[in-house]
């Protein structure tokens, strides 16, 4: 009998990297014939996209319909378990978590990074939920020590985004520019950045928005800055092929966890710009340069190639 799983996720709001883990895992799931269902706000787009059957995230009876359904619960990969901009995702997560168990569902949790946790009610869910799935790895040693002293039992592994295959192609004289709002950026920096970057007299500069509603306002925003620095023609705005594109850059600073991890992998000369603490341990990991949003400028112009 073809078995069937459920993926839980930050699926269907076209997030480069949370799309990036879905398709490996879709692909995975469908090399042992398993019938798949995966929750997304987007369903009829991720059906398409990636040939599995899909949900909508939020018709909680839908959700508990296709998970009386199932076989097996898998959450994640990502970050999904954290509440460092607010507890209702992971009050959500949790939810779906919890159903599954009382089902009697097979629970995993897949490659996740777990935290940061601020919040007595968040620390309570995860510990007692996680001790109840049949599988927890995650992606990060500081994941893995926090749930090993829970009495949780879990497994360091990889993001799945390592498994990615990168394209052979040539790199290019392009500077490679991934921004993304978030509370900690300001204006200041963003012109700091601008000028620092100038300052290097880059040939070309590419600006990737990995998802459109986060991303692209500041990716416009930054273009205008440097206008003056760089004819305009040679800041390009990029949100497609992003795997291809980011391989293809010689230097690239970037925010996102994953746009950096296509860049290690591609061998290219990363600096990472530290606004979560995933990002801070990745960059760590590899020995990249680190931006942080307090840095002078002339720290920013040190920092850079």
């Amino acid at each position: 009998m073809q078995k069937k799983y459920v993926i839980s996720g930050y699926y269907g709001f076209n997030n480069f990297g949370d799309e990036l883990i879905l398709s490996l895992l879709c692909e995975k799931l469908k090399n042992k014939n398993a019938d798949v269902t995966v929750f997304s706000v987007s369903p009829e787009q991720t059906s398409e996209k990636y040939g599995v059957k899909s949900s909508p995230t939020f018709c909680l009876l839908r959700v508990i319909k296709e998970l009386f359904k199932t076989d097996v619960l898998i959450s994640g990969g990502g970050s999904l378990f954290q509440d460092a901009t607010s507890i209702g995702s992971l009050l959500y997560y949790s939810f779906v978590l919890f159903v599954a168990q009382i089902l009697g569902k097979e629970t995993i949790i897949y490659r996740q990074g777990v935290g940061p946790l601020k919040n007595p009610l968040s620390r309570f869910l995860v510990k007692h939920l996680f001790k109840h799935c049949s599988v927890v790895t995650v992606r990060d040693e500081k994941s893995l020590n926090m749930l090993l002293n829970w009495g949780i039992k879990a497994e360091l592994t990889e993001d799945p985004a390592w498994e990615v295959n990168i394209p052979d192609v040539p790199k290019q004289e392009v500077l490679g520019i991934q921004l993304r709002k978030c509370p900690e950026m300001t204006d200041k920096f963003l012109t700091d950045l601008a000028v620092a970057i100038a300052s290097k007299n880059p040939c070309k500069i590419k600006l990737f928005s990995l998802q459109k509603n986060v991303d692209f306002e500041i990716c416009q925003n930054f273009r205008k800055k440097l206008t003056g620095s760089l004819p305009d023609s040679e800041i390009i705005i990029v949100e497609d092929n992003i795997i291809e594109e980011i391989s293809a850059v010689k230097k690239l600073v970037a925010m996102r966890y994953h746009a950096l991890i296509i860049g290690i992998k591609a061998k290219v000369n990363c600096v990472a710009i530290n606004y979560d603490i995933k990002v801070q341990t990745l960059a760590e990991k590899h020995s990249l340069p680190m931006l942080n949003f307090n840095d002078t400028l002339d720290m920013i112009k040190d920092k850079l190639f």
